[in-house]
Parts: structure tokens; C-alpha cells; sequence
């Protein structure tokens, strides 16, 4: 099996299809549900987003909206990675999110765009049975699972908390520098 029908499969999984959540962003309500996934599926399915190897460090992966550089529009691009795990799962489910508003042509700022990429990773994670202590103690995953626990358990202040953490948290990395105060602007 090719990458872009493993991402297809994750896409359609009982796991991605229970991601379901929202919260207010800078530009009003940010939202990500099971249409969220099925609309990239359906958009690898038809040839209107790319799947490349490569183009990447080993470990990460990126969604490209537009032309940047070496880098084609509309396009996932996918280290070395290891595509057989949960985590890989999960990076898959995050980077999905970008490319859903990039198709619906949300503007959307890229803080409120990485957080909800995060939130919907850390619960597909949860929904696969990862337990957060497997996250890295402080990442974004991990901070991102606690704010998920704290949603599916109804404990709002929870909720409140580790939002404002995951936002400070992509706020102050030096991976996020350069473009987390933008705007994202999708193109479809």
C-alpha cells in the first residue's frame, strides 16, 4: 500500500471519523469534525491534493498550500518516517487539517490553525488507545492530549488552561517563528 491510500484509510478510520471539537479562535469559532477528514480523502481520491516522499526531514511532514520554493501547491510532503505506528497516524491527521482549510478556503490565524492540527492529532491518539504518557512530557502532542482529556471529561477549566498553553507553547517555538502571528489563507 502507497502512502497516499494509508493516509486515505487513517482519513476513514473509526478513529479520525471520532475527532470532533471546537473553539474560539481569533477570527471567530474553529471547528474540526469528521467532514474535516473526509474532504481531504476525497480530495487525494480524486488527484486534487499530491502525496510526495520526501522534501522533508525524516520524522516531520508538511501540507503545502501553495507554491513555496521546491515546494508544489497543494501538496503532502512526508519524511522517513515510521508510516506503520500511531504516531505517524496521528501526523497524518495533523497535517489533514491544514490541507481541510486550505480546501475550504478558511482564513484562519496560523496559531488557531497549528492548535487545532494539534488537538485533532492528540485525540485521534486518544481515540487509538495512546496512552499521553508515550507523548514527549511537554510537547505539543502531550499538551494537546491533556486539553482533550479535559474536553471528553467536561472539565472546562482544563479546557481553558491547556489551550492557552498549547497557543503559548506554538507561540514561543523557534519551529513556528516565522509565520505563527500570520494569517493562513486558503486557496482551495
Amino acid at each position: 500500500m502507497g502512502i497516499k491510500e494509508q493516509m486515505i484509510e487513517i482519513l476513514r478510520s473509526d478513529e479520525a471519523r471520532r475527532v470532533r471539537f471546537s473553539f474560539s479562535g481569533g477570527n471567530g469559532s474553529v471547528s474540526v469534525d469528521q467532514s474535516t477528514f473526509r474532504r481531504v480523502a476525497t480530495a487525494l481520491e480524486d488527484g486534487t491534493i499530491n502525496v510526495v516522499a520526501g522534501g522533508v526531514r525524516d520524522g516531520w511532514a508538511k501540507y503545502s498550500a501553495r507554491r513555496e520554493g521546491t515546494s508544489a501547491a497543494n501538496t503532502f510532503y512526508f519524511g522517513r518516517n515510521q508510516r506503520w505506528s500511531r504516531i505517524f497516524n496521528g501526523l497524518v491527521i495533523h497535517e489533514c487539517v491544514h490541507a481541510s482549510f486550505d480546501l475550504t478556503r478558511t482564513t484562519i490565524p496560523w496559531l488557531d490553525n497549528e492548535a487545532a492540527a494539534y488537538i485533532s492529532q492528540a485525540y485521534y491518539l486518544r481515540n487509538s488507545g495512546l496512552a499521553r504518557e508515550r507523548l514527549e512530557f511537554g510537547s505539543m502532542p502531550s499538551i494537546a492530549y491533556q486539553y482533550v482529556n479535559g474536553l471528553r471529561s467536561g472539565n472546562e477549566s482544563d479546557v481553558t488552561f491547556f489551550l492557552d498553553a498549547l497557543r503559548n507553547s506554538l507561540d514561543s517555538s523557534p519551529d513556528y517563528h516565522d509565520y505563527i502571528r500570520t494569517t493562513f489563507e486558503g486557496d482551495g
